[in-house]
């Protein structure tokens, strides 16, 4: 997800002076935001390391709420972890400001291989030619659909080649439906993308961008024709289509999507890796039949996802920099990739165990995942430091033109004037 570390306000850290060498009696701690069950998974990781490193233990710490406060405070404070989980739109902001270690010429001894990993992954985590994280795992933004509703309505799903914004707004339109006849929508279509990290696929597979290549300039790209046109199509899935829910959910979530999708009342939800376990539970009992179907794209112009991704990062200050390290390359290596990827919460980094991980799927969705990945594009986050800030501006775009009919173009406009002045600073 986006926008995870508010670094705000603060100065690069030098590189403290670390001693190599063998360390004895050593507890190195691995911080990240897992749940309960990630975090079980991961200290099996972490325990396998410990094993073949005899005086060391790993300590798995997981922080679910302010986990980007508790980092910075350690860091800056000389206590930091020994590894920390990096998100992809972080990547900026802490390498900006110092905070994490240059990996490259640690990999050749690390046994560490970043060709092994997709390319569109392992481009997120280089600066100016420099890795500074160890890709953990990773997915493309994708719309999951409840092929029983599909059924149902006798509705063919799109197909594996993809498919245009024509063709979603017409199965979309024939998917929502008033089942008992009292007037009421009972089935909707698809879930209404109003965060930056849910609707910029669209944007792109619409011939649009929201920032000009270099990431310095948002004028002439989030205002442009092809990128108004984007929200215009949006916005009118709730306006004229009628096939998501009302605007009421705009300004407090829709935190009902994922259950109103499992039970039948909606027939795709936009989402990506991390929803599939949540979904799986569904499954038991034929449930749930699942599909996933890439994200349509205007008919003039390529398919085009968004992928997510996380890495493993050291600090800068790491007190046992040569083992934190190959801590890191361990947490990012071949094994423990394959433990981790039954978890089912994303895609390994490896191009090789995913598609190995997928081959073993026989419900088809890993394959059906992969597939989307050569359409990807890393999240403008990885490129542009404190995105979080123009990603909450953008709110305000099909915002406003739901709640208070301001003109898209119009507000387009005022938007990305006022994302300008946040790349200037």
């Amino acid at each position: 997800m986006t926008g995870r570390v508010l670094f705000a306000g603060m100065a690069a850290l030098a590189l403290a002076g670390c001693g190599a060498g063998a360390e004895d009696a050593v507890t190195l701690r691995v911080l990240h935001w897992a749940g309960d069950y990630e975090v079980t998974t991961e200290q099996a990781i972490a325990d396998r390391f410990a094993a073949a490193h005899p005086g060391v233990r790993v300590v798995v710490e997981s922080v679910v709420t302010n986990y980007d406060e508790k980092l910075l405070t350690s860091i800056a404070s000389g206590t930091p972890p020994d590894v920390f989980l990096l998100d992809g739109p972080d990547i900026p902001t802490v390498v900006d400001r110092g905070l994490a270690l240059d990996l490259t010429p640690y990999l050749g001894r690390a046994g560490y291989d970043p060709e092994r990993v997709f390319s569109q992954v392992m481009e997120g985590f280089r600066r100016d030619g420099r890795v500074f994280a160890l890709p953990k795992d990773f997915t493309p933004m994708v719309l999951y659909l409840n092929l029983g509703v599909f059924d149902r309505f006798g509705i063919e799903p799109p197909g594996a080649d993809g498919w245009t914004w024509a063709q979603f707004l017409d199965k979309a339109r024939r998917l929502t439906r008033d089942v008992d006849g009292d007037g009421r929508t009972d089935v909707y279509a698809v879930d209404f993308p109003r965060n930056l990290y849910q609707w910029i696929a669209w944007v792109w597979s619409g011939g649009g961008d929201i920032l000009s290549p270099d990431g310095k300039r948002a004028s002439g790209y989030l205002d442009s024709p092809r990128t108004v046109a984007a929200f215009r199509f949006l916005t009118e899935l709730v306006t004229a289509a009628h096939v998501t829910p009302g605007v009421h959910f705009l300004e407090t979530g829709d935190p009902a999507r994922e259950a109103r999708f499992a039970t039948g009342g909606q027939a795709m939800l936009l989402s990506g890796h991390w929803t599939l376990q949540l979904l799986m539970s569904n499954m038991a009992g034929a449930r749930l039949r699942l599909g996933v179907a890439p994200i349509p794209h205007e008919a003039s112009s390529s398919p085009a996802t968004v992928l997510y991704a996380s890495g493993w990062a050291v600090p800068a200050n790491a007190p046992h920099r040569r083992l934190s390290v190959e801590l890191a390359a361990y947490l990012a290596s071949e094994e423990a990739q394959r433990m981790r990827s039954s978890t089912r919460l994303a895609i390994p980094a490896f191009r090789d165990v995913a598609e190995q991980a997928a081959a073993g799927d026989t419900s088809g969705i890993e394959a059906a995942f992969l597939r989307q990945v050569d359409d990807g594009r890393v999240t403008w986050g990885a490129r542009v430091r404190d995105f979080y800030e123009i990603e909450e501006l953008t709110f305000q775009i099909m915002d406003r033109h739901l709640l208070r009919g301001d003109p898209l173009e119009e507000t387009a406009k005022q938007v990305a004037a006022e994302v300008d002045r946040v790349l200037a600073r």
